[in-house]
């Protein structure tokens, strides 16, 4: 299947029209990583976003050579990468395939250059990421209760009512 195909089937695209979609592929190449392979290091340069078409990534915070925290995996029809759309300077995380993995490269300084070129490309693609981040943080939220909810709340209320006098 073409990238543009598979552009129209995909968030954050698939609101574009024909002619958007087209200059969107220009900036995208599908590439095949195995598994094992990392996609991108945490606190390299954030020029690319990936949508994973096959496979499954793992999304790392490395502490050290021995260490390393995983916060999310990542499969078909994710977005990894998309902090670069908002103007991170670098990844915050490090991708790595879990599997034989297949994702579209976005080519993020190329996409910009789209952006100026059609404001309503930007408009709507921006808008899309906005909701995946929004998502993201709802997720994120449910989880941090899911940590604390054990804690009793009559201990926390009381350390709330210390403070205030």
């Amino acid at each position: 299947m073409s990238v543009n195909r598979l552009l129209m089937t995909m968030t954050p695209f698939a609101n574009l029209d024909e002619r958007q979609i087209n200059m969107v592929a220009s900036c995208c190449e599908i590439l095949h990583f195995p598994a094992g392979a990392v996609i991108y290091q945490q606190n390299s340069p954030a020029q690319k976003m990936y949508i994973i078409l096959d496979g499954m990534v793992s999304l790392d915070d490395v502490v050290d050579s021995f260490t390393f925290i995983s916060y999310e995996r990542r499969g078909p029809k994710g977005i990894i990468g998309a902090a670069s759309l908002i103007g991170q300077k670098l990844y915050s995380l490090t991708a790595t395939c879990l599997e034989p993995t297949q994702v579209i490269a976005i080519d993020v300084p190329r996409l910009e250059t789209i952006y100026e070129q059609d404001a309503e490309v930007g408009f709507k693609v921006m808008a899309e990421v906005a909701f995946i981040f929004f998502k993201r943080y709802e997720r994120a939220k449910t989880r941090l209760y899911n940590v604390f909810k054990e804690i009793p709340v009559r201990l926390v209320c009381r350390e709330v009512a210390l403070r205030e006098d």
